[in-house]
């Protein structure tokens, strides 16, 4: 647990804070465990206390007309909760679901407001965590608004793959199902485009995970300036 507490202290969110923040903010913690596929972070827990995903995965639901729900985003370590909710005080429209196991710490709003009121970089990285989400979910909104569905399927692909800075050219889309919806296509739909490209040596695929094996030609499809419709592809594994 110590190594994962370390990995959150190295996040942006924590970047450049004073020694004595990052001291209150550890100690102030609460770690929570969810130990089963399917378990709730209800809307009212997200309106109540910052959440931050220390391991495994989670995704962010929200209830829609008619009784429905449309997913928002998929969480994965590292990854805080409903942030928008705490600086603005609004209450929380959605609720998180465990997509396996999940090992989280907490902190009600006010403890971590009042840290951000004393240090000016933890505010400061608050606001550019809020930016990049806005930033993700816009070019995700664009991406599901394309026709072009090889242009969709690649552009998501190098979008995750550009946003990860471990230098991993492996792409981990499981489930792919969640994927798809992120997209607003089907499974089935994104499965045959992955196996196309796969069919051309662009990528390589294994179960979800993804390797980008010619990432020029992936951002000519992404940028419309190149089709590779293989009407013999089969779903991905």
């Amino acid at each position: 647990m110590s190594v994962l507490i370390d990995g959150f202290a190295c996040s942006s969110l924590l970047q450049g804070v004073k020694p004595e923040t990052l001291q209150a903010v550890l100690e102030t913690a609460k770690q929570r465990s969810l130990s089963r596929k399917g378990a709730i972070l209800s809307t009212d827990e997200l309106s109540e206390r910052l959440y931050v995903l220390l391991d495994g995965q989670m995704k962010m639901l929200r209830p829609s007309v008619g009784g429905d729900e449309s997913l928002q985003q998929r969480l994965g370590p590292g990854d805080v909760f409903c942030l928008v909710s705490m600086v603005s005080g609004v209450h929380c429209g959605s609720y998180g679901e465990s997509l396996g196991p999940c090992t989280l710490m907490c902190w009600p709003h006010r403890v971590f407001i009042r840290l951000m009121e004393t240090d000016r970089q933890l505010h400061v990285n608050v606001l550019n965590y809020l930016a990049h989400q806005v930033e993700m979910e816009r070019h995700k909104r664009c991406l599901s608004q394309c026709s072009n569905v090889q242009a969709r399927v690649a552009g998501y692909l190098l979008y995750l793959y550009e946003s990860d800075h471990r230098g991993d050219k492996t792409v981990d889309l499981r489930p792919i199902s969640l994927s798809a919806q992120e997209l607003g296509m089907a499974r089935e739909t994104m499965s045959r485009t992955f196996t196309s490209f796969e069919r051309l040596g662009l990528v390589h695929c294994c179960r979800g995970l993804i390797t980008i094996e010619d990432e020029e030609r992936l951002q000519l499809i992404a940028d419309g300036m190149e089709c590779c419709f293989d009407s013999s592809a089969t779903h991905l594994g």
